[in-house]
């Protein structure tokens, strides 16, 4: 946070260390200005930007601030628009700034750039004047530009439409209709039910309008003076509006408004302490009850504190010392008494019966225009596509239009119309404008917290119908609603997911650039449910996502069984360019932007593109663009350097393979200037890279390595990995085009499909899925006649409790251990305590089927009661007790029944444990593994038919676990951890011949194996991935394994629930799962879902993982 400030002498102080944690900062700071220059205003802007008034006129901007040097370093002197136009105030907004000149003529000075002022002071100083339509005494300007203004004339607020970060200076001056609070009691929000109590705001008096009457006696003689101080004057609204009127010198600020015959007008320095009543004089005199209802009409001017009839007891003036603790706009003096320094209880304000007037009659000012003498919008964030509704002008001004004679005419032919126009329903509605807003009490962890706290939630829905209009926002509050805990607005949200434990209802959000999620828990499942709906609903709105998902789609499961889909033609579709086949994303970039080096997630092969946009600084030296293609072993080639000198006027361009610099290319001139923006984009062509700077073609340099025109450019050319950028210079913006989708993990939006399934396998338009039960199902929300229809679905989970016991000499086996022993009822890892009566479903959605009994089909065998034994605890456990066995366990087991809706059908009766689908030229090709470890291949498969016919078992020597197919490929794992592939597989003989050996590798076996367009990938019982390397058309099954290193997360692991019963792995960085259909996903042991970047021929191991988000996810396709 920055604050500056100005002296009454006009030095100009800075505010050291203020911050959110320290406010009001340590000290002040005198900030030197040039010799003669005397500061009168100054003004900051939400980049750090400095602007200042002198008396003469002038202004100075602040060069050289940065977060380096938030004080900047020297001061730049501007001219005012004109010889005879002095400035009076500037504002200064993030892009924009406006200023006022001394006749009040508004001016907005071009030129000026938020981001790079810091580093150029010609863009902190701007090019030049451009005078706005307008007269205004004060004016701001909101950290996002937007202009308020309150009017030189009227005294009222402005506000500036239609800007735009293309368009700064907006079109129109638009008046605010808000209403205005301004007494103690009232407030904006009980106006419409104060107008539902009888007669409106403006039919009401202030309390302040008692009769007040001169006692004749004494000083009849001196000549009475009506005290003429309108209520507008005093901030107080009025009937109608007026102008602000000035005297002839421009000096004393006189009456407005309507003036009644033998009102006598007094400034407010024409009132003397001879015109006021002797103290001893001023008496109290009620009206009588006829006159109760023309006290206005009798008053010649509705003033405050003084009529025109003869002053009686002094009421209570109104002014807003109660909300500002001053007295503003009342003239007190020793003749009218303390009173109007009173407080409440001492004073009261009474009615023409001296009672208490009732407390509807503070709503009169609420409802009133108030009178501006200056603005300060600095937190004043407004969306422009989304206005509160006050901002118009107020009933007062539409009414002067509403007998306009082109009005009237336009009404009259409108009645003329034929009547049988009637049909108008069937036309959309020009503006279709809704909101509402969804509250409750709950809890929340957020991202960066360790414990639930308790919070107000907030969803708020603003529609505009069709369009981008509709935006949605979450906001998180203390239950006092005094702090904003977090705020979200629903565009940024990629996923809401369900993260329940037994007894918690809990919900996780996901922004984009933050896979840690936001939690929150409820009190209840039915308000898990109800905003679950609610906030998916708002995410698929604001994305205009309606339809089922594409056939290219990825789909995702949870631990939970909750099913998830990224829809991919979603994402090209608002990334593709128009009128074009490229794609393009803003990449994000850190703070400071420089250095950075951030991933290109689809290469950057022919046809791609990037556009740097930033600026040098005046004291550059040079910097550095690269493009690199990153290895698995932490070395990096560079395809393209780019190195542009400022100081030696040269630009350097080079490339280094294998650790090598090549020979240096410096052919042309030096475009970049000190001091100035630009505009750099780099093009990848077959042999080149074009370099264009400012819209104008600069260089070419060539590639090192020679292709021909019959080439696989995927096979040969450069895979670059990473853009990277250092040296002297700012960059604001990196935008990235490539010829494919750009799948960054932060940007994929996850929406939830109803049903329940452990595993979702997809290609061609057809889905299919396992429950947890195995039971298979395929998605039917593609077929004509399913629509969006669901069915009934049901899935089945067995619960586990291990009881655990150890032998001692006196009693035998028994269920007290050892301190050191794990709990004698615990999980299968024995870590956690489990009961068999304390263990609770998971939701009311659930059932329990049968009641707990003793589990006899434990993996690793058991003995006639149930038992397994080991020599302790944890070891390799047997179902046959020998003589060094001290420990023994059993398994319990209890099935639970889910019972839900989706849109899914059962496919057949048979149990699947594994399935694969792919596209083989015009055919879909699935492939199945049994419950028992058989084989199957479906036939009879298409869009039409997407369950199929018919299956085909395809014998195998070995018990199946795990299967995967591609295109003429199809992998296996045997229960004994060994891979095979199939031989033979041809489009006329899809089934193939023959079963061939892999060996795993080396030390390990394999649980699972996935094969795409990434490679052949497989996942072993350590959680380790391996990929097969060098396949060739001699060795189609490659000829060894290539292990990559586990992978080690940032965040923090919050162990979430799942219905997986086989743990994943005890290896910290290991894998549950695998995918490399068209690109490589995987599941962490965590459930957090990784991408691996930079898998190409060259380097089939790809050279990093990307984390996505943390969902405790389970399968991915």
């Amino acid at each position: 946070m920055l604050v500056w400030a100005v002296t009454a002498h006009g030095r100009v102080m800075f505010r050291t260390e203020v911050s959110s944690v320290c406010p009001e900062g340590q000290r002040w700071s005198s900030i030197p200005t040039p010799a003669g220059c005397e500061v009168s205003q100054i003004s900051v802007g939400p980049t750090g930007l400095v602007w200042a008034v002198l008396w003469n006129g002038k202004a100075l901007v602040r060069t050289g601030i940065t977060r380096a040097c938030l004080t900047g370093e020297a001061w730049e002197e501007v001219s005012q628009p004109g010889d005879n136009l002095l400035l009076s105030q500037v504002s200064v907004g993030y892009n924009g700034l406006w200023a006022i000149t001394r006749d009040n003529r508004v001016w907005f000075r071009k030129g000026i750039n938020g981001d790079n002022c810091g580093v150029s002071a010609e863009l902190a100083k701007g090019t030049g004047w451009v005078e706005m339509i307008g007269n205004m005494s004060s004016i701001s300007v909101a950290s996002n530009d937007q202009v308020w203004a309150v009017g030189a004339e009227d005294r009222l607020l402005y506000f500036r439409t239609a800007v735009t970060p293309d368009d700064l200076t907006g079109k129109t001056w638009r008046l605010i209709g808000a209403p205005t609070q301004l007494s103690r009691t009232s407030s904006t929000a009980s106006l419409f039910s104060s107008g539902q109590s009888g007669g409106t705001p403006r039919e009401k008096r202030h309390r302040s309008w008692t009769s007040l009457n001169r006692h004749s006696g004494s000083h009849e003689n001196q000549p009475r003076i009506d005290l003429d101080l309108n209520e507008t004057c005093h901030s107080a609204p009025a009937g109608s509006r007026n102008l602000w009127q000035k005297s002839t010198d421009g000096t004393s600020l006189t009456s407005y408004g309507s003036s009644d015959s033998g009102g006598l007008a007094c400034s407010l320095q024409e009132t003397t302490l001879e015109d006021l009543p002797h103290p001893s004089e001023i008496v109290e005199e009620r009206p009588r009850d006829h006159e109760k209802e023309n006290v206005y009409e009798n008053s010649s001017h509705p003033v405050l504190g003084f009529s025109s009839k003869e002053i009686t007891r002094p009421a209570r003036s109104w002014s807003p010392q109660s909300s500002s603790g001053t007295v503003v706009a009342t003239e007190a003096h020793s003749a009218i008494g303390s009173l109007v320094f009173e407080s409440d209880e001492l004073a009261g304000i009474y009615s023409e019966h001296g009672e208490r007037e009732e407390e509807d009659d503070d709503l009169y000012w609420a409802d009133s225009e108030a009178f501006w003498a200056t603005i300060e919008a600095g937190a004043c964030l407004v969306n422009l596509n989304h206005l509160p509704n006050w901002f118009a002008e107020n009933g007062n001004s539409v009414k002067t239009d509403l007998v306009k004679p082109w009005r009237i005419k336009i009404l009259d032919e409108l009645k003329m119309r034929p009547g049988e126009v009637n049909d108008l329903d069937k036309y959309e509605q020009a503006i279709d404008t809704s909101s509402w807003v969804k509250s409750a009490n709950e809890k929340c962890l957020l991202p960066n917290s360790t414990f639930y706290q308790d919070c107000v939630l907030e969803l708020e829905w603003v529609s505009g119908g069709k369009g981008s209009l509709d935006c949605g926002t979450l906001t998180i509050s203390s239950l006092d609603k005094m702090s904003t805990l977090d705020q979200i607005s629903m565009n940024d949200v990629i996923s809401v997911m369900c993260s329940s434990i037994p007894g918690s209802p809990r919900i996780s959000i996901f922004k984009s650039n933050m896979s840690v999620p936001l939690r929150i828990q409820f009190k209840a499942e039915n308000d898990l449910e109800d905003w679950m709906t609610e906030l998916s609903s708002v995410c698929c709105r604001v994305r205009n996502i309606s339809s089922v998902p594409a056939p290219n789609s990825i789909w995702m499961t949870s631990a939970l069984g909750d099913i998830f889909v990224c829809d991919l033609e979603h994402i090209g579709m608002e990334q593709q360019c128009d009128n074009s086949k490229e794609y393009a994303i803003e990449l994000p970039l850190p703070t400071p932007s420089v250095p950075f080096e951030t991933p290109l997630f689809s290469g950057f092969l022919p046809g791609s593109s990037v556009i740097i946009k930033g600026c040098v600084p005046a004291k550059a030296d040079r910097f550095t663009i690269d493009f690199k293609c990153c290895n698995e072993n932490g070395r990096s080639d560079i395809a393209f350097h780019f190195n542009p000198r400022i100081i030696d006027d040269i630009v350097v361009r080079n490339a280094k393979k294998d650790g090598v610099w090549g020979p240096e290319d410096r052919r042309g001139c030096q475009p970049f200037t000190a001091g100035a923006i630009f505009e750099l984009k780099i093009v990848a062509d077959r042999k080149c890279f074009r370099i264009y700077v400012n819209d104008q073609k600069y260089v070419d340099f060539a590639l090192r390595e020679s292709f021909s025109d019959e080439d696989d450019l995927k096979l040969t050319f450069p895979y670059i990995t990473h853009l990277a950028c250092s040296g002297d210079v700012v960059v604001n913006n990196v935008k990235y085009f490539t010829l494919d989708f750009i799948l960054p993990p932060y940007i994929m939006y996850w929406r939830q499909i109803p049903g329940h399934l452990r595993k979702v396998e997809s290609a061609g338009g057809i889905t299919w899925g396992i429950g947890f039960d195995n039971t298979a199902w395929v998605y039917m929300g593609r077929n004509e006649r399913g629509g969006n229809k669901n069915y009934k679905m049901s899935d089945s989970h067995c619960y586990y409790v291990y009881e655990n016991q150890r032998w001692n000499p006196l009693t035998g086996y028994t269920s007290h251990g050892l301190p050191t022993d794990r709990f004698m009822w615990s999980d299968a890892s024995g870590k956690h305590k489990r009961k068999r009566e304390k263990t609770n479903l998971l939701s009311k959605k659930w059932h329990w089927a049968n009641e707990w009994a003793v589990d006899y089909h434990t993996p690793g065998g058991v003995d006639k009661e149930g038992w397994q034994y080991a020599v302790d605890f944890p070891s390799a456990y047997h179902g046959k007790k020998h003589l060094t066995d001290y420990v023994r366990r059993r398994r319990w087991v209890r099935k639970a029944r889910l019972d839900t809706e989706g849109p899914w059908t059962e496919l057949g009766h048979t149990s699947l444990s594994d399935c694969s689908l792919h596209v083989d030229g015009d055919q879909i090709v699935a492939w199945a593994v049994a419950s028992n470890g058989y084989v199957l291949f479906r036939r009879g498969l298409s869009v039409s038919c997407p369950s199929g016919l018919s299956w085909e078992h395809v014998p195998s020597d070995h018990q199946i676990v795990s299967i995967s197919s591609g295109p003429g490929k199809l992998w296996a794992v045997s229960k004994s951890g060994a891979a095979f592939w199939r031989f033979g597989i041809t489009p006329t003989n899809p089934i193939g011949e023959a079963w061939n050996t892999v060996e795993a590798p080396v030390g390990t076996t394999l649980k699972q194996i996935s094969v795409g367009a990434a490679g052949v990938w497989a996942l072993d019982s350590n959680g380790r991935l391996s990929v097969r390397r060098e396949e060739t058309g001699a060795f189609p099954e490659g000829t060894h394994w290539e292990t990559l290193p586990l992978y080690s997360p940032d965040q923090v692991f919050h162990e979430e629930y799942s219905l997986a019963n086989t743990p994943v792995t005890s290896a910290s960085g290991g894998f549950r799962y695998v995918s490399a259909k068209s690109r490589l996903w995987a599941i962490t042991w965590t459930g957090q879902l990784v991408y691996r970047l930079g898998i190409s021929p060259q380097n089939p191991g790809g050279c990093m993982w990307i984390p996505g988000i943390e969902s405790n996810s389970l399968h991915i396709s």
